[in-house]
C-alpha cells in the first residue's frame, strides 16, 4: 500500500465522519422543527382550556354511597384555592413544597450555583426540578396512559424548618397525609429527605386504591454532556443496575434512525429510582421495594442561544397499594437524595446506589474491573486536589501518578519492540520465501521466535493490562461533579472544552462559538511522542497506519 492509498483511506475514513455529523444535524434539525410546531400545538391547547375553564363553573365533588365490598376510591376532587408554598432549610439543600400535590416544586442546592460564578455576577442557586410537569416526590395515578395526581389540593397540617406535614381527604373518605423531614446533615448526609406517605381509612368500608406512582423529578441536559451520555433515568432491579437512556425519547441517530418513544416501562423488584444528567441526581429508596419503573422524556423551553428545545428525562416508581380495611392505613416510606453525584454521598446511601456515576460502565455493559479502579483514582484525585487546592494540578499528578505505576509495562512492552525490531530482516526474508504458503509462513515464524525466546504478544498484553485503567479515569472525568466550574489556567470550566479562540458571529457548523486549542495540543503531543517511540516489528503499511492514528482520532477528541 502507498502514500496515495493511505491518504485516500483517511480521506474517506474523515469524509464518513463529516457525513454522518452532517446527517445527525439535518435529523436533529428536522426533530427539533417538529416538537417546535407540538410545543405551539400543545401552547394553543392550553390557552383553549384555560378560557374553556374561565367560563365554565367548577363542578361539585361527586358523593356516592359506599357499598358493603371494598369501594375503588375516587381520587380526582374537582378542588379550586390558592396554592400555598414552604421552604424547608438544610445545610445542604432548600426544599420548596406546595400544597398543590403536597411535594416538592424545587429544590436548591446551597453549595452549588446554575451559572459559573467565575464568569457570571451573583450567579443564581443551582435548582433542580425548576421545570417540570409534576412535583418531585408527587403522588400520582395512570389514567389514560397518563399521570394524573390522587389529589390535587392539600392543607399544610403543620411544619417547622425541618419539618412538614400536608394532609387531604378524598371524596370515598380516604385520608392521604404526606411528611417531608431533613435530615440536616443528621444522618451523615446534607442532601437527603425522609419522606412519608400514608393512606388512612376511617369510614365503615374497606376502600380500594388504584397502583400509587411517585414522581422522582426531572433531570434537564447538561451543556458539558451535550450528546446525552449521562442523562437517564437509573434503577437497581433485582439487585443489578440498569438505566433508560433520554435519547431514546428523542430519536434519531446517525446511522440508522430511530422513533422516539412515548414512555419506558421496566418491572421487577425496583429497589430504588433516580432520575440524573451528567452532574446531579435525585434518588427515592423506598424501604418496600418498587414493582416498576415508568420514565418519560421532557422537552425543555427552547434554548434562545442555541434554538433548540432540550430533551430532558423524568421518571415514577410504581407502588401496589393493598386493600385498606375500617379504621387502617397503609404507608410508603423512604429517603430521598437530591444533589450532586459525589461518590462520598452516595456511598453512604448504600444499595449499590453510588452506581449512578457509571465509573464501571463501557459500552453499554458495566465492568467491575473498571469501577474499582475509577473508584481508587477518585479517591488519588480527591485527596491531591485537597493538598494543591486545584483540579487541573491535580488531574495532571494524577496521570503522571499513573505513568508512573504502568512504567514497568510500558518498559517491558518497550523492550519486546525493540526485540521484535531486530528480527525485522528475518522475517522479511521468511514472507518474502514463503508468501504462497501460508502454512508453512506461520511455523516458520513460530521456530524463529522460539529459536530467540520472543513471544510476539509480549508487546501487546502490557499495552491491553492498562486499557481498563485509561477508560476508568475517562469515566470518573466524565462524571465527577467536582470539575463543574473549576478553573485552572485560561480554562474557569474543565467539564467543558477550552474553548479559548471564540469566533465572531458564530456558532458554525462543525466548528461551534470557538476553537479548542487543547485537542491541537495533544494532537502535536501524541504525534512528537509516537515518533519518539521504538517501531514494532510491523510492515511498512502499518507502520504509515499508526503514524496516521492521532489524526484520525482527533476529530473525536475536539468534539
Amino acid at each position: 500500500m502507498d502514500k496515495k492509498s493511505i491518504f485516500l483511506g483517511i480521506l474517506f475514513l474523515s469524509g464518513g465522519f463529516l457525513l454522518m455529523t452532517w446527517n445527525g444535524m439535518q435529523r436533529s434539525k428536522a426533530l427539533q422543527e417538529q416538537l417546535r410546531e407540538e410545543v405551539t400545538q400543545n401552547e394553543q391547547a392550553l390557552e383553549q382550556q384555560r378560557e374553556w375553564e374561565d367560563r365554565a363553573p367548577a363542578p361539585a365533588p361527586e358523593l356516592r354511597p359506599a357499598p358493603a365490598l371494598a369501594t375503588p376510591v375516587v381520587t380526582t376532587p374537582v378542588e379550586t384555592a390558592e396554592e400555598q408554598r414552604i421552604v424547608l432549610s438544610g445545610s445542604g439543600l432548600n426544599l420548596q413544597l406546595t400544597t398543590f400535590g403536597g411535594a416538592i416544586s424545587t429544590i436548591t442546592l446551597n453549595e452549588y450555583t446554575e451559572d459559573n460564578p467565575h464568569t457570571t455576577d451573583n450567579p443564581a442557586p443551582m435548582q433542580l426540578n425548576g421545570v417540570a410537569d409534576s412535583p418531585a416526590l408527587g403522588l400520582n395515578r395512570a389514567l389514560n396512559g397518563q399521570m394524573v395526581p390522587m389529589a390535587s389540593i392539600y392543607e399544610l397540617a403543620d411544619s417547622s424548618g425541618q419539618h412538614a406535614r400536608f394532609t387531604t381527604t378524598l371524596p370515598d373518605g380516604l385520608i392521604i397525609e404526606r411528611t417531608y423531614r431533613l435530615s440536616n446533615g443528621n444522618e451523615g448526609n446534607p442532601y437527603l429527605v425522609a419522606h412519608q406517605t400514608t393512606f388512612r381509612n376511617p369510614t365503615a368500608q374497606a376502600l380500594s386504591l388504584p397502583p400509587a406512582f411517585i414522581n422522582l423529578g426531572t433531570a434537564a441536559p447538561t451543556d458539558a454532556d451535550y450528546m446525552g451520555f449521562n442523562l437517564n433515568a437509573s434503577y437497581l432491579m433485582n439487585g443489578d443496575y440498569d438505566n433508560i437512556p433520554a435519547s431514546k425519547f428523542a430519536g434519531g441517530g446517525f446511522l440508522f434512525k430511530k422513533q422516539p418513544k412515548d414512555r419506558i416501562e421496566e418491572r421487577g423488584l425496583i429497589q430504588w429510582g433516580a432520575v440524573k444528567n451528567q452532574f446531579f441526581v435525585t434518588i427515592f429508596t423506598p424501604e418496600e421495594p418498587a414493582e416498576a419503573i415508568v420514565a418519560r422524556g421532557h422537552r425543555f423551553p427552547l434554548n434562545p442561544s442555541t434554538g433548540k428545545i432540550p430533551m430532558g428525562v423524568t421518571a415514577a416508581l410504581e407502588f401496589p397499594i393493598p386493600v385498606i380495611g375500617p379504621g387502617q392505613a397503609y404507608t410508603l416510606s423512604g429517603n430521598f437524595y437530591a444533589g450532586p453525584k459525589n461518590l462520598t454521598q452516595l456511598e453512604r446511601l448504600g444499595l449499590q446506589q453510588d452506581e449512578v456515576m457509571q465509573l464501571g460502565w463501557f459500552l453499554g455493559m458495566f465492568l467491575g474491573l473498571i469501577s474499582f479502579v475509577a473508584k481508587a483514582l477518585l479517591t488519588l484525585l480527591g485527596s491531591i486536589e485537597g493538598v494543591f487546592g486545584n483540579w487541573g494540578i491535580a488531574i495532571i499528578l494524577t496521570t503522571f501518578v499513573i505513568r508512573l505505576l504502568l512504567w514497568p509495562l510500558t518498559a517491558k512492552a518497550a523492550r519486546a519492540s525493540k526485540r521484535m525490531q531486530k528480527l525485522q530482516k528475518p522475517l522479511q526474508q521468511i514472507r518474502e520465501k514463503y508468501q504462497d504458503n501460508p502454512q508453512k509462513l506461520n511455523q516458520e515464524m513460530m521456530k524463529l521466535w522460539k529459536k530467540h525466546k520472543i513471544n510476539p504478544l509480549s508487546g501487546c498484553w502490557p499495552v491491553l493490562l492498562q486499557f481498563p485503567i485509561f477508560i476508568a479515569f475517562f469515566n470518573l472525568l466524565r462524571n465527577s461533579s467536582d470539575l463543574r466550574f473549576a478553573e485552572f489556567l485560561w480554562m474557569n470550566d474543565l467539564s467543558m472544552p477550552d474553548a479559548s479562540i471564540p469566533l465572531p458571529g458564530g456558532p458554525y457548523p462543525l466548528l461551534g462559538s470557538a476553537i479548542n486549542v487543547l485537542p491541537f495540543v495533544w494532537l502535536v503531543s501524541m504525534y512528537f511522542q509516537m515518533k519518539m517511540m521504538p517501531q514494532p516489528s510491523i510492515d511498512n503499511t502499518q507502520a504509515k497506519v499508526i503514524k496516521w492514528m492521532p489524526f484520525i482520532f482527533f476529530p473525536f477528541t475536539y468534539y
